[in-house]
């Protein structure tokens, strides 16, 4: 999304995550945020760029700024994680910048590493979200990693990650 000042944050540490981000954090899911900052005050542009982009993968994506509309949100599910997203979160950028950026836990759901609550293809051979998964912490925060705890059915350890998750390089 590019847009102004005027317009909502994607989030706030420490507060709730909304809805929308909740969805695209757990399932991956944009269309809820898209349709929340569309045609809304502030908002030059808004739109879904990519797709799933494994880890050491990359994406670019081009975008326009003006004086008028100088900042940019960028989010995105972490795949193989139950409320995991990367994202930058109104950031003014200038050519040169490089910004590495950590995973955030949108607090939505817990981390439990069930493989029935985690869409991606570390859990494809598993039964999916069931949308019953557990309240999380409640607010976005820095995530955790992943624990690779032990059972059949969870998260392999493999999948794990440490921050930064996210290098957004400007050209």
């Amino acid at each position: 999304m590019v847009h102004n000042d005027q317009t909502n944050p994607l989030y706030a540490r420490g507060q709730p995550a909304s809805s929308a981000l909740a969805t695209l954090a757990e399932e991956g899911d944009s269309s809820e945020l898209l349709s929340l900052y569309e045609n809304t005050d502030g908002v030059w542009t808004a739109f879904q760029a990519g797709g799933l982009t494994l880890p050491g993968s990359s994406v670019e994506v081009n975008v326009t700024v003006s004086v008028e509309y100088p900042l940019v949100t960028i989010a995105s599910m972490a795949v193989n994680t139950n409320d995991c997203f990367v994202s930058l979160n109104g950031a003014a950028l200038e050519r040169g910048m490089v910004l590495n950026t950590p995973g955030n836990d949108a607090g939505s759901e817990v981390n439990n590493e069930d493989c029935s609550c985690i869409p991606g293809p570390a859990c494809a051979d598993f039964a999916k979200h069931d949308g019953n998964c557990g309240a999380g912490e409640g607010y976005v925060h820095v995530h955790r990693g992943v624990h690779g705890f032990e059972g059949s059915d969870l998260l392999p350890q493999e999948v794990d990650w440490r921050n930064p998750m996210m290098r957004v390089v400007v050209v």
